[in-house]
């Protein structure tokens, strides 16, 4: 297949990137979905993906708080965000399985209760100890909803439209950062924040009801029941998905998948992670004005996840995404001097907002992704792919505890120049596949 035939689509004109489609026989062609079905499932990956950041990042914008009350140390709190992702990767591939077996939405819904739920129960953890099992709890949710959010994306949305797509639903995790940003500046109990991230299992009633399957995997899974596969993909199809992943065909684009996810994640949870304690420690801003930086970043980054998804649609995947993890690499770096320097750390805000737009790079992950693996183990391969890199990113949580309670935060904001330099790198070796038609045979 050339690289013209991978970017080929049958979409249409429809201002909200729902497009209007060809109708092809079951199986060879793209299935129509109504506009209003698209922009419904655009909704649902949008809650899940956004609210779930809400949940994820509550740690670390009350991270001194928590730190004085179970009386830990940063580097001891560093391990409750690395099992953060710890449990992201676990949950990531269990329920990007499950996405393939039992369905988009229905797995969708299951995520989003899980870290939901967990995260309201931190507001009754009597210790540290319950504190880190919650999160590796919550970090099981959030790793499934990621997969099985871009998995049905990707098959809902126009094909030519569909970085753009992907943009919007990673941009709304900065909406409901600046929401948790808010709740962390405004509650005088800590555990109170936690106990209101329950409220995302709400959205759970709206999605079971007013969302689709998707239909490529509905279609998939009627061919299947009736032996109608074409002879390769019922070949394929007869293994098990574990076996699938790890064929020539798939384990190459995990593994490469995995190492920018490393990278790309590495970035977020040292820079992301340590910097409201900076502005505050190192740089003596107080709550309010440090509120306003973290405030400013998230608007910055909303526009970058969705101006680097819409020019993906235009230049391709990797060319997008490779400029601006390079672009954030600089940045980063510079950061890095200044903080070893011990001087100039005053630029580090307006460095750190640069750095937020060059961070739209996260907006063709799920997209990127997604149409690298056929529907058959799309929701398993990218969360494999991403959320094990996830996981393992992980370390450089940990080593930015420890960096930050020797060398301070500046520094530990710094390092996530090394993730930014591997995600610039590793990206240069996956297939760029930008605007494919997605099936339910292939």
């Amino acid at each position: 297949m050339t690289a013209e035939q991978d970017r080929r689509d049958t979409s249409g004109t429809d201002p909200a990137g729902a497009g209007t489609q060809t109708a092809a026989p079951p199986g060879t062609g793209s299935p129509e979905y109504t506009p209003g079905e698209r922009r419904r499932i655009l909704g649902a990956a949008c809650l899940g993906w956004g609210m779930e950041y809400f949940d994820f990042m509550l740690p670390t914008l009350l991270a001194g708080a928590i730190m004085n009350h179970y009386g830990v140390s940063a580097g001891v709190f560093g391990v409750a965000i690395a099992g953060q992702l710890v449990g992201s990767a676990i949950g990531g591939v269990l329920f990007g399985w499950l996405g393939d077996r039992y369905g988009r939405r229905r797995t969708l819904i299951w995520s989003i209760l899980i870290y939901s739920i967990a995260t309201g129960l931190v507001f009754f953890a009597p210790n540290f100890a319950v504190f880190l099992v919650l999160r590796i709890l919550t970090g099981i949710g959030t790793g499934g909803e990621w997969a099985v959010g871009f998995a049905w994306l990707n098959e809902a949305w126009a094909p030519k439209r569909r970085g753009l797509g992907g943009g919007v639903v990673q941009a709304s995790l900065w909406p409901a950062y600046a929401l948790a940003v808010l709740v962390a500046q405004l509650v005088v109990d800590w555990r109170v924040a936690f106990l209101l991230g329950v409220l995302p299992a709400l959205a759970c009633i709206w999605i079971r009801f007013g969302c689709r399957e998707s239909r490529q995997w509905e279609e998939l899974q009627r061919r299947k029941a009736a032996g109608l596969l074409t002879e390769t993909t019922a070949a394929q199809a007869s293994r098990s998905p574990w076996r699938q992943l790890v064929a020539k065909d798939s384990l190459p684009i995990v593994l490469v998948g995995l190492v920018v996810a490393f990278g790309a994640q590495w970035v977020p949870y040292t820079a992301t992670a340590w910097m409201p304690s900076m502005l505050k420690t190192d740089l003596g801003f107080d709550a309010g004005t440090a509120s306003l930086v973290l405030y400013l970043a998230a608007a910055i980054s909303f526009v970058g996840f969705i101006l680097a998804g819409w020019l993906s649609d235009r230049w391709g995947r990797r060319r997008v995404f490779v400029t601006f993890a390079a672009l954030q690499t600089v940045t980063f770096a510079v950061m890095l001097v200044l903080a070893l320097g011990g001087e100039g750390l005053g630029n580090f805000v307006w460095l750190y907002l640069a750095s937020s737009l060059f961070l739209g790079y996260f907006g063709i992950f799920g997209v990127w992704f997604g149409e690298l693996f056929p529907t058959r183990i799309r929701s398993l391969g990218s969360a494999a792919a991403y959320n094990i890199g996830r996981g393992l990113s992980g370390i450089g949580t940990i080593i930015g505890g420890v960096v930050a309670t020797s060398a301070g935060y500046g520094i530990a904001v710094g390092i996530a120049v090394v993730g930014a330099a591997i995600v610039t790198v590793a990206a240069l070796f996956l297939r760029d596949r930008a605007g494919r038609v997605i099936t339910a045979d292939e």
